[in-house]
C-alpha cells in the first residue's frame, strides 16, 4: 500500500482554525508554505515547491485545485490569487507517484466600516474647480470603491470627487448650493459636503463681439 502524505496551505474566510494534518511520511515535494491566508483580491508570490526525489524537477511536479474559483495559483510564477471567499486546497505530486504535499489557502474578506472627507464645505466661484479626497475604513477592506453624486448639477458637477462649478456656463446662474455625497459601493456608508458657489469668477467668459455697422 502506498502512503499519503500531507502538507496544508488553506485558504477559508471567517475560519477559526483549520483541520489541516501532516503525517510522518517523508515528502516527495517540499512546499515553501503550508498555509496561505488572503483578503480578497490579494495576492502572495511566495507559494514555491522543490522535488526531494532524485532525477525530478520542478517540471514533473502535478497540481490539483480543489477549489479553483476560490484562488488560482501560477505554478511557474508562485503566485497565489484571492478570487472569492472561502477555501481551497492545493495539492503537489510527482508525476507516477503517489506521496503528495497539500496546502490550504483561507481567503477572507474585510467589510467597509465608515469614510471620511477631507472637506465638509467649500466656496467656489461660478467657474472654479476643486476636488474631494475620500478615506475608506478600515484601512484595509477588500472594496474601497465609491460612488459620487450632486444634488444639484446646474451647480456643481462631481465626478471621481472631482468638483465643476456652473458646469454649463450658464451666465445666468449667480449662485446657488449643492451637496456632495460620498457612497461606498460596499455597505452603503455616506459622506457629504455642502458646496457654495458664488456669483464671481476668476474666469471671464467669452463676448459675442456687436454687430458692426456698416
Amino acid at each position: 500500500m502506498f502512503g499519503l502524505g500531507v502538507a496544508a496551505c488553506f485558504v477559508a474566510c471567517g475560519s477559526d482554525s483549520n483541520d489541516s494534518y501532516e503525517e510522518d511520511v517523508v515528502k516527495e515535494v517540499a512546499l515553501s508554505q503550508n498555509t496561505i491566508t488572503l483578503l480578497l483580491n490579494e495576492e502572495d508570490g511566495s507559494l514555491s515547491a522543490t522535488p526531494t526525489v532524485e532525477g525530478y524537477s520542478a517540471a514533473d511536479i502535478v497540481w490539483t485545485n480543489s477549489n479553483p474559483s476560490v484562488a488560482e495559483y501560477d505554478p511557474v510564477t508562485g503566485k497565489v490569487v484571492a478570487k472569492e471567499v472561502g477555501k481551497t486546497t492545493l495539492t503537489a505530486r510527482l508525476k507516477g507517484r503517489f506521496v503528495v504535499s497539500t496546502c490550504y489557502i483561507t481567503v477572507s474578506f474585510v467589510k467597509v466600516t465608515g469614510l471620511t472627507l477631507d472637506k465638509y464645505e467649500i466656496n467656489m466661484m461660478r467657474s472654479d474647480s476643486d476636488s474631494i479626497a475620500v478615506t475608506i475604513l478600515p484601512e484595509n477592506a477588500c472594496y474601497k470603491n465609491v460612488t459620487w453624486t450632486s444634488s444639484n448639477e446646474n451647480v456643481v458637477k462631481v465626478v471621481d470627487g472631482k468638483l465643476w462649478a456652473n458646469p454649463k456656463h450658464n451666465p445666468l446662474l449667480n449662485s446657488g448650493t449643492a451637496t456632495i455625497t460620498a457612497t461606498t459601493v460596499d455597505q452603503g456608508f455616506k459622506a457629504q459636503c455642502v458646496v457654495n458657489v458664488g456669483q464671481f469668477s476668476g474666469i471671464k467668459y467669452p463676448q459675442y463681439p456687436e454687430k458692426q455697422q456698416w
